[in-house]
C-alpha cells in the first residue's frame, strides 16, 4: 500500500523543528503519565489481556454506558478497519474531502464506494454505511450535533460511522455515547490518542450497540492493544486528565493564526471549528512550499494533495504556540516573496 497518511515527520530525521502537520495538541504536560508508566514498566515483561476488557469496563463507566457497548482499539485506525472488515462487501458512502483511511479500509474489504454523487445514491444497495468525520479532517468544519442525530434517527435502515476523533478539539457539541443508547445503527469512533495527546501509544474506542460490539470483538486479532497503552489508558481515565488546559484560549489562538494566514494574498483559508485549518495557495505548489519550509526553517506542514478532491495547491496546518504560529506566517510570506522573483 502506498503510504499517504499525514504525521510523516519520521521521514525527515532530525530536520523537523516545528511540526504543524500533526493535529495533536503540542503543549500537553505528560510528566505525570511518564512517572506512572515508569513505575509500571514491569508490565512489558508480561502479556496483556488478549482483549483489553479491564480498560473497556473502566471506560464504559466513565462514559456512563454498559460495559458491552464499548470496544477499545489500537487507535481510531483499528476501529475503522475492523468496521470495514465486519461489513465486507457493503456499499460505503464517504463524502469528500475527508480522512483518507475510510476509503483505504473500505477498498481493502471490497466495499462499493460512492463519494456522495446524487446520481449514484439511489442505485446503491440497501446494505450501506455512511462514513462521517466530525469534526472533519482536513477541513476542520463541524456538523451540528442535532443535524447528525436527526440524520441517523431518520434512516434506521442504514448504518452510520461517525468518527469523532477531534471531539476534544472543538467547542461545538458532538454526539455523546450515553445519548445514543436507544440507537442501533450507529458506531461512534473516538481517539484517546488525540484526547490525551499520546499518538505514539495508539488508543481509540468504538461505541455501538452490544450486538455490533460483540461481532467486532469476534473478528479482531488478540493483543492489538499493548500493555503500556492499557496502563496509560487506565491512568488517564481514572484521573480524568485534561491535556488541553484551556481549549477556548487555544482555539482563539487558532482563530488568530487563521486571520494572519488569510491576510496573505494568494492564500484562501477555510473556516474551521477546531485547531487545524485547510489552506489553498495560488502562487506555488504545496510540495515546493513544504520542502522550502523544511529546508529553511525546519517547519513541517501537511501536504493535503493526498486527500481525494484536493489538488497540489492545498495544505493543512495546526495551531501551535503564538510564537511558533508567527514564525510560520513569517516564513510563508518569505517564501512567497522569494517565489515571486523566480
Amino acid at each position: 500500500m502506498t503510504y499517504e497518511h499525514g504525521a510523516d515527520a519520521f521521514r525527515y530525521g532530525g530536520k523537523v523543528k516545528i511540526d504543524f502537520s500533526s493535529n495533536v495538541y503540542c503543549g500537553a504536560d505528560l510528566s505525570a503519565l511518564k512517572e506512572h508508566l515508569m513505575e509500571r514498566f514491569d508490565v512489558v515483561g508480561r502479556y496483556p489481556e488478549p482483549q483489553p476488557f479491564e480498560l473497556e469496563k473502566l471506560l464504559a463507566r466513565h462514559l456512563g454506558v454498559p460495559d458491552n457497548s464499548v470496544m477499545v482499539t489500537s487507535g481510531a485506525n483499528e476501529a475503522i478497519y475492523l468496521i470495514a472488515q465486519l461489513y465486507r462487501g457493503w456499499a460505503s458512502i464517504i463524502p469528500q474531502p475527508t480522512f483518507s483511511e475510510f476509503e483505504v479500509a473500505c477498498k481493502a474489504f471490497g466495499h462499493l464506494i460512492s463519494y456522495d454523487s446524487n446520481d449514484e445514491l439511489e442505485l446503491l444497495p440497501d446494505d450501506r454505511i455512511y462514513w462521517l468525520c466530525n469534526p472533519n479532517n482536513p477541513t476542520g468544519n463541524v456538523l451540528m450535533k442535532s443535524l447528525v442525530n436527526h440524520i441517523i434517527r431518520q434512516h434506521p435502515r442504514y448504518l452510520y460511522v461517525v468518527d469523532q476523533s477531534y471531539a476534544d478539539y472543538t467547542l461545538s457539541h458532538t454526539l455523546e455515547p450515553k445519548e445514543m443508547a436507544d440507537i442501533f445503527n450507529v458506531m461512534l469512533i473516538h481517539s484517546l490518542s488525540k484526547k490525551y495527546c499520546i499518538p505514539g501509544l495508539r488508543l481509540g474506542y468504538i461505541y455501538s450497540s452490544p450486538i455490533i460490539i460483540n461481532r467486532l470483538q469476534d473478528i479482531r486479532q488478540p493483543w492489538t492493544v499493548n500493555a503500556m497503552a492499557i496502563e496509560a489508558g487506565k491512568f488517564l481515565i481514572e484521573n480524568d486528565a485534561m491535556m488541553i488546559p484551556d481549549l477556548e484560549a487555544y482555539l482563539l489562538e487558532t482563530k488568530r493564526l487563521w486571520k494572519e494566514l488569510s491576510g496573505i494574498e494568494g492564500l484562501m483559508v477555510m473556516e474551521t471549528g477546531t485547531n487545524f485549518m485547510l489552506v489553498n495557495m495560488d502562487f506555488a505548489e504545496t510540495i515546493d512550499l513544504k520542502n522550502w519550509l523544511l529546508d529553511t526553517h525546519g517547519i513541517l506542514i501537511r501536504d493535503a494533495s493526498t486527500f481525494r478532491g484536493l489538488d497540489d495547491h492545498c495544505f493543512r496546518v495546526t495551531a501551535r504556540t503564538p510564537e511558533e504560529n508567527d514564525l510560520l506566517v513569517s516564513a510563508i510570506k518569505e517564501f512567497k516573496e522569494q517565489h515571486s522573483h523566480t
